[in-house]
C-alpha cells in the first residue's frame, strides 16, 4: 500500500480532487479534520492555556479556534508552537488510520501544510492540487466569507514558493478550464498499478 499526500494551496480544491478520487474507493484521511478533533484533549487545552493564555478559550473552557487561528495566522512564532503540539498527534493517529486500509493499493493524506511544513518523508508518493491565485482567492473569499486580505494571509502562511521542495509526483490542474476527472482517472490508473 502507498501512503500518498495530496496537497495544495488554500482554495486550489484539494476537497474537490479528493471526493473524486473516494469515488474510486480510495480511503482519504482529511487532516485538518482530524487536527481539530484534538483541541477537545484535555492535555492541549493545558499547554494552550500555558501560552496563549484564557483569551483563546469559551467560557465552557472549549478552544476558540476562530480566535485562534486569527491569533496565529499573524505570528508565524505561535503558529509554529500550535504545529509543534498538533502535527505529532496528527501523524501517530494517521499511522494507525493507515493500518486499517492496508488492503488498498493507495490512500490519501489531505494536507495543505505538506510542503510549508516539511512533511514529504511520510508519503511514497505526492499530488499537488494546483490552482491561479486570482480563482483561489474568489473561491475563498466566497467560501469562507472572509476579505481579501484575510484571504491573502493564509495564502502567505502556506507559501509553497519560497521553499524549493516543489517536486510533486503528480499534478492536477482545477483551474475551471481543464476537466479534472480524467486527470484524476490517469493518477489512480498509476497508483493502482504500482501496488
Amino acid at each position: 500500500m502507498l501512503k500518498v499526500g495530496i496537497t495544495g494551496n488554500i482554495g486550489s480544491g484539494k476537497t474537490t480532487a479528493c471526493r473524486v478520487f473516494e469515488h474510486f474507493g480510495v480511503p482519504v484521511y482529511y487532516s485538518d479534520q482530524e487536527a481539530k478533533k484534538h483541541y477537545d484533549r484535555q492535555d492541549v487545552k493545558d499547554k494552550l492555556l500555558s501560552v496563549f493564555g484564557k483569551t483563546i478559550f469559551t467560557d465552557a473552557f472549549d478552544i476558540d479556534k476562530k480566535k485562534l487561528g486569527q491569533i496565529v495566522f499573524n505570528n508565524t512564532d505561535l503558529l509554529q508552537q500550535v504545529n509543534k503540539l498538533i502535527h505529532p498527534l496528527v501523524e501517530e493517529h494517521f499511522e494507525q488510520w493507515s493500518k486499517n486500509h492496508v488492503n488498498h493499493a493507495y490512500i490519501l493524506f489531505e494536507s495543505a501544510i505538506i510542503y510549508s511544513c516539511k512533511l514529504t518523508h511520510l508519503f511514497d508518493k505526492i499530488i499537488f492540487v494546483e490552482a491561479p491565485v486570482s480563482l483561489i482567492i474568489e473561491r475563498v473569499m466566497k467560501r469562507d466569507k472572509i476579505s481579501l486580505d484575510e484571504v491573502n494571509k493564509k495564502i502567505n502562511i502556506q507559501s509553497f514558493t519560497d521553499s524549493g521542495l516543489i517536486k510533486p509526483d503528480y499534478v492536477i490542474i482545477d483551474d475551471e478550464k481543464h476537466l479534472i476527472i480524467p486527470q484524476i482517472i490517469n493518477i489512480h490508473q498509476d497508483l493502482t498499478q504500482g501496488k
